[in-house]
């Protein structure tokens, strides 16, 4: 497996991980870095929707359940038991998506979020992505009072 870390400019070159990635190297990697990307060790037999899911059931992770997300998205089917892996978002091709930030409305939000491409787009085809840890220090460092509501109301 090929991991590629990608908040940091410009990438970092690729590290190969030999065999499984563990749940305590993943997390200690993924607290470093922030945002991981991870492929198929051969460019010529990428990673199929069970080869990312059982990624997932060897991590071991607690599983979130999914309720209250605003965009629209449906399952898809897998022959790894007692992961679910869901549709990033089902609206129509010419519609904007800003960033992924999920769940972001929920006091209890995910701590790790997973995006596995199928069939990357011809052209644009970005998933992108945002630090929460950047947003909340920007928005807490320039819009205090806005902050401040948010407090009040139990939202942060």
């Amino acid at each position: 497996m090929r991991l590629t870390r990608l908040f940091e400019q410009p990438y970092t070159e690729s590290t190969t991980i030999e065999g499984d990635l563990h749940q305590d190297e993943f997390v200690n990697l993924l607290a470093k870095h922030k945002a991981l990307l991870l492929r198929s060790d051969n460019d010529e037999s990428p990673y199929n929707v069970n080869d990312f899911a059982r990624i997932i059931q060897t991590l071991n992770l607690e599983e979130y359940e999914y309720i209250g997300g605003a965009a629209p998205r449906r399952i898809i089917p897998t022959d790894i038991p007692d992961v679910t892996v869901y549709t990033a978002n089902e609206a129509p091709p010419d519609q904007l998506i800003p960033f992924h930030h999920e769940l972001a409305q929920v006091k209890t939000p995910p701590q790790f979020i997973f995006f596995y491409c199928d069939l990357p787009s011809e052209t644009g085809g970005e998933t992108a992505l945002i630090d929460s840890t950047l947003v909340y220090r920007f928005v807490n460092e320039n819009f205090p009072e806005f902050m401040e509501k948010l407090k009040k109301y139990g939202y942060v």
